[in-house]
């Protein structure tokens, strides 16, 4: 038999198996209050001056201590770059504020102004910090136009007031869509999509929740109001005794309502985040708590105001290292692969980040 016969056939290309990494966040807030109170400080000392260099220094920590597979994300930014956005901003409030000072008529004028300025404020800052956030000396890009921006930012959400709120849900997908699917990474594409049932069957959820809550509520504040009107008073006026306790049970009523907020936009953001792809392979994941966001975001306020402030970097950092650690992307191959081919293909990318017109305005 000759030994082309007795050959054994070629081996199949081996297929590597999908590897899930989970983000890490390294920060803590005793770190962090060292930034935070030096920023502060020279804030107020240079009138506001020094907020860019406090933007860029935050940045950089929270961004330094995020971490995939054991590399952390890098800021690149040029605080002065921001310094010239946020003048373009205060200059067009201060106008604003002088002209409609004058004559209530410049309305007129200004509002074209903000619904055409809106959208490129959104894209440039977009644009702006997804050029200057990097891994693994690959960067990150917006490619977002303003066309999209308006049709996202101003056209739909106008159609989610004028039809009372049922439009509500699709624009909210539009923000997204075009917040995710206009990013890149090194070149490859960030992808989301989800359908129309998805998201409205978490605002329905939402819509629910608070109808019954505010049943509840009514009930529960008509008898505490019935209770609190001494016997026999003409004027229906609440006991004095009972006013403190009625303020309390109101700033608790905000808050079951503020914590439901934040809890669909944790649901959303978990869908968003789900459905999302990397080069059209590498999925990412959430699995955020839409009660411990809540819990943790209210909390937070409450710690703030208590310290008169003081709370603030722990809250940050509390919050940060909460999201980014529920955070995860499957790797379909070696993210060593990935990135290596990623950085020979963003050369494009990086002629373009010194654009004049990438500029953040603090959105």
């Amino acid at each position: 038999m000759s030994e082309a016969g007795t050959q054994a056939p070629s081996e199949a290309p081996q297929q590597i198996a999908p590897m899930r990494h989970e983000f890490q966040f390294t920060g803590t807030g005793g770190e962090f209050f060292g930034i935070w109170i030096v920023n502060l400080a020279l804030t107020v000392v240079t009138l506001g001056i020094y907020s860019a260099w406090a933007t860029v220094r935050t940045r950089r920590y929270f961004r330094g201590n995020t971490l995939l597979d054991g590399h952390s994300f890098e800021y690149h930014a040029s605080p002065v770059r921001i310094l010239v956005g946020r003048l373009i901003a205060l200059g067009l409030l201060i106008g604003y504020n002088v002209s409609v000072s004058f004559s209530i008529y410049a309305l007129i004028v200004w509002v074209p102004i903000f619904f055409a300025a809106f959208p490129w404020l959104i894209t440039s800052s977009l644009r702006f910090n997804a050029r200057n956030t990097s891994y693994r000396n690959v960067r990150f890009n917006f490619v977002g136009t303003y066309g999209g921006a308006f049709k996202a930012y101003v056209l739909w959400p106008l159609a989610g007031i004028f039809t009372l709120g049922l439009l509500v849900p699709l624009a909210r997908r539009a923000a997204d869509y075009y917040y995710v699917n206009h990013h890149t990474f090194g070149g490859r594409p960030f992808e989301t999509k989800f359908t129309a049932w998805q998201i409205y069957a978490i605002f329905l959820i939402g819509f629910a929740i608070a109808v019954i809550m505010a049943i509840i509520g009514a009930v529960f504040f008509g008898g505490v109001l019935v209770a609190a009107m001494p016997h026999g008073s003409a004027g229906g006026q609440m006991a004095p005794a009972m006013v403190p306790t009625f303020i309390l049970l109101v700033a608790l009523a905000e808050m079951a309502f503020i914590g439901l907020a934040l809890a669909i936009a944790t649901m959303v953001f978990n869908l968003v985040v789900a459905h999302t792809v990397l080069d059209g392979k590498h999925e990412l994941g959430a699995a955020l708590s839409p009660v411990t966001v809540p819990w943790i975001m209210i909390t937070n306020i409450l710690l703030t105001l208590i310290t008169l402030g003081i709370f603030y970097p722990w809250a940050q950092v509390r919050i940060a290292r909460y999201r980014i650690e529920h955070l995860s992307l499957t790797a379909k191959g070696s993210l060593d692969d990935f990135t290596s081919e990623a950085f020979g293909t963003q050369s494009a990318v990086g002629e373009e980040i010194a654009g004049f017109f990438d500029l953040d305005f603090g959105l």
